[in-house]
């Protein structure tokens, strides 16, 4: 590996992934470029940067596939290569070696102002793919199979194309640094999952845990998802894509565009989590029943209902709290038989009894979490700053 790559890789970002990720990018966009008409068309509320609700027309159209045929002949094409066979014996592929990855993805369109005040949350993804997923060959030359990219992609209604393909390269890395750890850790010998932090991200997943209603809770089960190892990672290269083409020269340059970022926000929500503090903001759904709509009010009913069907107790504060940490333990129980059943030998421990009993050890064990991850997390953060002004420079005296 030469200096400059390996550079990349102490600094959390991979360099091999370039070429996927501005090919991937310039496929995804030359694909809705042949976009001439919406599917759907429907009304959309927002509040503006004044603080006033605003009503607009969003447009949606149909879910697009692209084969992964499709994608090896563009991406070997798109780096130079004259046919498939000579791409996937090159040292570009044979680093990221992904074999015929499919890519599906939706656009809705809104409007320019709603679009603005996205920032750089227009584009959505997830990566999937066989969690035992093994590496296979085609002829001599190892390849990861298996791997499906669904993005949910935001654009502007008049001009869909509009920063379209930047939008999507810094999210194409977030999840393509997923599939490259997977790779990595195969050909080390190892498993192609993350171990642990594997089966905790499976359990805020859970129906059962993530099902519950309830928006406090749902904001403590997304801080579990932001803190694990791999979502940390990706979202540093994730950084580094989002600002590599933008206008940084200095360190001050660097910092105003980082706590812009939505991965900045994330890192400080984190690292601001205090256990007291957020026990206290905990209320009962539906504590009081407002005004005499009866409709309201059954549906108020209907919804308890479906809490204390999965366990939940509403009758104080206290109890509410207690069954939601016994709920995290059930599903840590599921977790485990469905490990075992897979004949994945990972094991969660359960909850201790005297954590149950007091929530807050329970989440102040998390607070130590979030902040440790956190401290990491702003370093990395931090680093992406120092590679960027480290290539500028080099650029610069390249020039010269």
């Amino acid at each position: 590996m030469k200096k400059k790559e390996l550079l990349k890789e102490i600094m959390g970002v991979p360099k091999a992934l370039t070429p996927w990720v501005d090919s991937l990018s310039q496929l995804i966009f030359n694909d809705a470029n042949k976009m001439d008409h919406w599917d759907e068309e429907g009304p959309v509320h927002y509040i503006n940067k004044e603080g006033e609700e605003q009503e607009g027309s969003a447009y949606r159209l149909n879910t697009r596939e692209i084969h992964g045929n499709e994608v090896m002949d563009f991406v070997a094409k798109d780096n130079g290569f004259n046919d498939l066979k000579e791409f996937i014996n090159s040292e570009i592929f044979k680093k990221v070696p992904l074999w015929r990855p499919e890519i599906t993805y939706n656009i809705v369109g809104l409007p320019s102002e709603l679009f603005d005040l996205e920032g750089d949350g227009r584009v959505n993804a997830s990566v999937g793919g066989d969690i035992g997923q093994e590496l296979s060959n085609v002829g001599k030359v190892a390849v990861f199979p298996g791997v499906k990219l669904h993005f949910d992609i935001l654009v502007d209604k008049d001009k869909p194309l509009r920063d379209l393909k930047e939008n999507l390269s810094d999210t194409i890395s977030h999840e393509l640094l997923h599939t490259y750890q997977k790779i990595k850790q195969l050909e080390g010998g190892g498993q192609s999952h993350f171990g642990k932090e594997m089966v905790l991200n499976a359990m805020i997943q859970n129906p059962m845990v993530d099902g519950i209603g309830i928006g406090w809770w749902k904001n403590f089960l997304n801080l579990i998802y932001l803190h694990l190892s791999f979502e940390v990672n990706a979202r540093v290269t994730q950084l580094y894509y989002l600002l590599k083409e933008k206008d940084i020269n200095t360190k001050e340059d660097f910092l105003i565009e980082l706590k812009k970022s939505s991965m900045w926000e994330q890192m400080k929500r984190l690292e601001d989590f205090n256990a007291e503090e957020y026990i206290k903001s905990f209320k009962l759904p539906n504590k009081e029943l407002k005004g005499n709509n009866p409709l309201q009010m059954l549906d108020n009913i209907f919804g308890n209902m479906d809490l204390i069907s999965k366990g939940f107790d509403p009758r104080s504060e206290d109890k509410a709290l207690k069954s939601l940490i016994n709920i995290w333990d059930k599903t840590l129980d599921i977790g485990n038989k469905g490990m075992s059943e897979m004949g994945i030998g990972i094991t969660m421990d359960n909850v201790p009894k005297s954590v149950k009993e007091s929530p807050l050890k329970f989440f102040k064990f998390f607070e130590k979490r979030f902040h440790k991850k956190a401290d990491k997390w702003k370093r990395k953060l931090y680093r992406v700053g120092s590679l960027l002004l480290q290539e500028k420079e080099e650029a610069l005296q390249k020039n010269k």
